[in-house]
C-alpha cells in the first residue's frame, strides 16, 4: 500500500524509509499542512532537508533566531536539541506547527530523547504526525505508540510481509557527509591512484534498492558509496561484499607533505653551492647540535614565508617584494673560477674587510673570470670599496657596483 494518500488526507503514518533524505521526500511533500516542523538528530541532518524547496534548516541558532522572529518560513527543518534550545528562549513553539515530521528518530542519543520528548510534550495533539523510520523492533513501537495518534504503517517488512532479498553485489564505501561528495571523491582518487580518473565511481548512498540495482547494472569496477555512519545498516542490506576505502589521514597528509619537504631539501643539499650557507651556520654547529640549527632554520624559513618570497606573479611577472624586504643589487668582483675562487672565500672577505654582515649578502654567481655578488642595494658601494686591493687567492681584487650591460655601440659604418 502507498503511505502518500493517507499523508495527503491528513493521516498520521509511520513509514519505513531508508536514512537518505532522498527517500523522505515523497512522503513530506504529499503533506499538504504548513507550518511544518521537520525534528532530526543533529544539525547536519537537518540541513540535509535544505536543498527542498520552501525548508529552512537550522544549522546556527543567532540566525534561526532572527528569521523565526521576523519571518517565519513554512517549513523547519531542526535538530531536537536546537529544538529545545530555542523553545528555552521562546522562540520556537512547537504547538504553532501544523505538521510534525520525526525523520528517523532511532539515531538519537540519549540527551536527544529527552530533547524529542520535550519537544513532542510542546506540539499540538492536532498536528498531523510522520514518522520516518528505517529500523523495525520494540523502539519504533514505542515511538508510534507515544507519538502518534491512531496512524498507519507503511514498508515495515513484518507489516507487509516481505521476506528478506539479497544482497545485490559487491560496493566499496567510505565514511563521510554526503554533501562532501566533490571533496570525498577527490581523496578517493587519492588513495586508489587509477590511470583514469573516470574509472571510479563516487555516488551518495542510494535511497532505495532500485537505484542500487541501477549502480550496479553500470558495470565496471564497484562504486565507491559515500555513507554517513547511520546509513551503513542499510547498505548492508543492499551490497555484499562490503570494502572499505581507507582515506589519508589529517595524520597521513601532513607526513606526505613532510616527505616533500624532506626531498625538496636534500635535493638542494646536493645540487646546490651552500658554501655561504655553511659559512655562515658553521659556528653554531660548533656550539650548537647541528640537528637542532637546521630545524630553526627551518623554522625561521616558515615564519618569514621564505619559500614564497620569490614566487613569480600569475602573469609571469616578479612578484613585488614584501614590506619590509630590502632591494638587492650585485657587485662585480674581479676573480672567479680559473683563480680557484669559491663563494665562501668571497663570503669571508666581505665580512672580514669590508664589515658587512653575512646576512646581507645574497647569490654568489662565480664565473670563468669573474664573480656577480647579490648584496643589499644601501651596502652595494660599502663591500665594491671594501674589497678593492684586498688579496685573496694571490689576487688583488678589484670590485665595482655592477650596473649591468652598458649601451650598446652603433654598428661601425662602412
Amino acid at each position: 500500500m502507498d503511505a502518500v494518500p493517507v499523508i495527503a488526507r491528513g493521516g498520521n503514518v509511520a513509514a519505513f524509509v531508508p536514512p537518505v533524505t532522498e527517500a523522505a521526500l515523497p512522503l513530506v511533500q504529499a503533506a499538504t499542512r504548513r507550518p511544518a516542523l521537520i525534528l532530526t538528530a543533529d544539525a547536519d541532518r537537518a540541513v540535509s532537508f535544505a536543498a527542498w524547496d520552501d525548508v529552512f534548516a537550522v544549522s546556527g541558532l543567532t540566525r534561526a533566531q532572527q528569521r523565526l522572529a521576523s519571518s517565519p518560513p513554512p517549513v523547519v527543518a531542526i535538530g531536537v536539541q536546537d529544538a529545545l534550545a530555542l523553545m528555552q528562549r521562546s522562540t520556537l513553539q512547537p504547538s504553532t506547527f501544523d505538521l510534525v515530521v520525526l525523520a528517523w528518530p532511532e539515531q538519537l542519543d540519549d540527551e536527544g530523547t529527552v530533547a524529542l520528548e520535550a519537544c513532542m510534550a510542546e506540539a499540538s495533539k492536532d498536528a498531523q504526525r510522520i514518522l520516518l523510520t528505517s529500523e523495525t523492533g520494540p523502539v519504533t513501537a514505542r515511538l508510534v505508540e507515544r507519538y502518534l495518534f491512531k496512524a498507519m504503517t507503511y514498508g515495515f517488512p513484518s507489516a507487509d510481509g516481505r521476506t528478506p532479498v539479497g544482497p545485490l553485489g559487491p560496493v566499496r564505501y567510505v565514511v563521510a557527509r554526503a554533501g562532501q561528495l566533490a571533496d570525498v571523491r577527490r581523496r578517493v582518487l587519492d588513495a586508489l591512484h587509477p590511470e583514469k580518473d573516470d574509472s571510479v565511481r563516487v555516488v551518495a548512498c542510494p535511497a532505495s534498492r532500485e537505484s542500487a540495482a541501477a549502480l550496479l547494472a553500470e558495470g565496471g569496477e564497484p562504486p565507491v558509496v559515500v555513507v554517513e555512519p547511520h546509513q551503513l545498516p542499510w547498505l548492508r542490506t543492499l551490497f555484499a561484499p562490503l570494502s572499505h576505502v581507507v582515506l589519508p589521514s589529517a595524520a597521513d597528509l601532513a607526513e606526505q607533505r613532510a616527505e616533500k619537504l624532506r626531498a625538496r631539501v636534500v635535493r638542494v643539499a646536493e645540487a646546490e653551492n651552500l658554501d655561504r650557507e655553511l659559512f655562515i651556520l658553521a659556528p653554531l654547529f660548533e656550539r650548537h647540535d647541528p640537528a637542532l640549527i637546521a630545524a630553526a632554520a627551518l623554522r625561521l624559513v616558515a615564519v618569514q614565508g621564505g619559500a614564497a618570497a620569490g614566487r613569480p606573479a600569475a602573469d609571469g611577472s616578479p612578484a613585488p617584494a614584501p614590506a619590509g624586504v630590502p632591494s638587492f643589487a650585485k657587485v662585480w668582483v674581479g676573480v672567479g673560477r680559473k683563480d680557484n675562487v669559491k663563494p665562501g672565500d668571497l663570503v669571508g672577505a666581505i665580512v672580514n674587510e669590508a664589515k658587512v654582515p653575512a646576512d646581507a649578502l645574497g647569490k654568489i654567481d662565480v664565473k670563468d673570470l669573474f664573480c656577480l655578488v647579490e648584496v643589499r642595494a644601501d651596502m652595494a658601494e660599502r663591500v665594491a670599496q671594501g674589497l678593492t686591493g684586498v688579496m685573496l687567492r694571490g689576487r688583488r681584487l678589484t670590485a665595482r657596483v655592477d650596473r649591468g650591460p652598458g649601451p650598446q655601440r652603433p654598428p661601425r659604418r662602412v
